[in-house]
């Protein structure tokens, strides 16, 4: 085992070794998972007198370590009069550091805050604090509503009660949950485009604390490149999709009034690029709860912001397990179309009074383009005549013998295959001499050529495509 100081971009499960946060000790730490807390904290900073207390802010992504925890503890908490502990995900995120944190406020009578990091209550977790519940109800509620103002009010209001301070702080100021994000063209001709020309409104949705932070480069970069494709971004942020006023509040915005089930309303999007991570799904529950979508009743397009760097990405696999789940995995429970990475977190500047690495997205421009033409595609596709798309259904061919043709575990493709062109025809697409049965389809499939080789000398031949134009399909791949 050896020793690595912190590194730009934070740290992940795949580094070797043990990270320890280099900091000097200072009245005032606090502890957060949240880029967007760390940037409003910096933000913040600016904004109180000169003689406002020491503070150190650590990411705890650089403290999922034992040793590293008890080295911070030692050389930091320790040392400190007030310490600010915010979990995203409960006591269970960071047991071992919440017990070590606990222990040190113990020996040093330092005050403790501890603090959901969302807009959940959480009693059980507060209860590990300190102080009165009323004070970290407080407390917790300037970082709930968000924004440079709460914030700097939270700071004053955390040095009154552990250091006795004599701070004017505000209360907590209220922030709309949800709202439109005025984005500006970069140059007029764009601004011309994005009022005149535009041919589909496309909807983009992203954390408000993305919004309350500016970390907003990469909705920055998706609304350009879709105006560059003469279409209309109206960007969004939102707090919390499981709140059901805030999905209120995203259907009224998104659909400009109300849209029927059967005919589109042009005044409402046409696509939806979504940002946001993990699944509305409820499947705990016999029926899955995707009432937000299927209202919408738009394509929506899953768009990563990756929570690596761009670097950590290029060397390995691709994204992280974490990004696969939050992003990749949960997502597509919801029934969304998954695109790709296209921004990567980036170290912005080091803050030297918080002593800590600001972070925040970066986009990465051919992935944005990608991500642009495909949100172009699929408008143009949801305002063509249902009689004039055309439709394919790819089955899995792997191992390449007809018997694991259309496989799927515990699954029942075939059958599925058939209710699938069986609602197409409902709904008007131009489908006809659907099979009556998943055998039917099946030897239908393997009378013609498949991937199996055995046999494909004698099979006929019901499809072709001309090898130069094979050669032009194949070459405008990436590389």
């Amino acid at each position: 085992m050896h020793r690595l100081a912190t590194i730009p971009g934070g740290w992940t499960p795949d580094t070797e070794g043990v990270i320890f946060i280099q900091q000097r000790p200072a009245p005032l730490v606090f502890l957060t998972a949240a880029d967007t807390d760390i940037q409003l904290l910096a933000t913040a900073k600016t904004r109180l007198a000169d003689d406002f207390p020491a503070l150190r802010v650590a990411n705890l992504l650089q403290l999922q370590q034992h040793l590293a925890i008890d080295t911070y503890a030692e050389e930091v908490l320790s040392q400190a009069q007030g310490i600010v502990l915010r979990l995203l995900g409960g006591r269970a995120y960071w047991p071992y550091g919440l017990e070590v944190v606990k222990q040190t406020v113990k020996n040093t009578g330092a005050t403790l805050f501890v603090l959901p990091g969302d807009d959940r209550p959480d009693p059980d977790l507060m209860s590990h604090s300190t102080v009165s519940l009323a004070e970290v109800d407080r407390l917790w509620r300037y970082f709930t509503e968000g924004g440079v103002e709460n914030t700097v009010s939270a700071l004053q209001f955390f040095a009154n009660r552990c250091l006795q301070t004599t701070y004017q702080p505000a209360s907590p100021q209220m922030i709309p949950r949800v709202g439109v994000y005025q984005w500006q063209p970069q140059n007029q001709n764009s601004a011309s485009a994005k009022t005149s020309v535009a041919t589909a409104k496309v909807g983009i949705l992203f954390y408000r604390a993305h919004y309350l932070a500016g970390n907003t480069a990469p909705i920055d970069a998706l609304c350009q490149a879709l105006v560059d494709r003469q279409l209309h971004p109206v960007p969004l942020y939102a707090s919390s999709l499981r709140d059901p006023d805030v999905q209120a509040d995203v259907l009224q915005i998104f659909q400009d009034g109300v849209q029927s089930h059967a005919q589109s309303n042009p005044a409402s999007i046409q696509v939806l690029l979504n940002t946001t991570s993990f699944s509305l799904a409820k499947l705990d529950t016999e029926t899955p709860n995707l009432d937000l979508w299927q209202q919408l009743n738009v394509p929506v397009i899953q768009v990563i912001l990756s929570g690596g760097t761009l670097e950590q990405w290029q060397q390995t696999q691709g994204l992280s397990p974490r990004d696969m789940a939050m992003n990749v995995a949960l997502p597509e429970v919801d029934g969304r179309i998954i695109s790709r990475a296209v921004s990567f977190k980036s170290v912005q500047k080091w803050h030297e009074a918080l002593e800590v690495e600001v972070v925040g997205y970066e986009p990465v421009a051919d992935r944005v383009e990608f991500v642009a033409d495909l949100a172009a595609n699929w408008a143009k596709l949801r305002q063509t005549p249902t009689h004039e798309r055309k439709i394919a259904l790819i089955l899995a061919n792997y191992p390449t013998r007809d018997g694991r043709l259309a496989n799927g575990v515990g699954l029942d493709t075939p059958a599925s295959c058939i209710a699938i062109l069986q609602a197409l025809q409902q709904q008007g697409y131009q489908v006809s001499n659907i099979p009556s049965t998943g055998d039917e389809l099946i030897q239908h499939l393997t009378n013609g050529i498949t991937n199996d080789p055995e046999g494909q000398d004698l099979r006929s031949v019901q499809q072709s495509l001309d090898w130069a134009d094979y050669q032009s399909y194949f070459t405008s791949l990436p590389q």
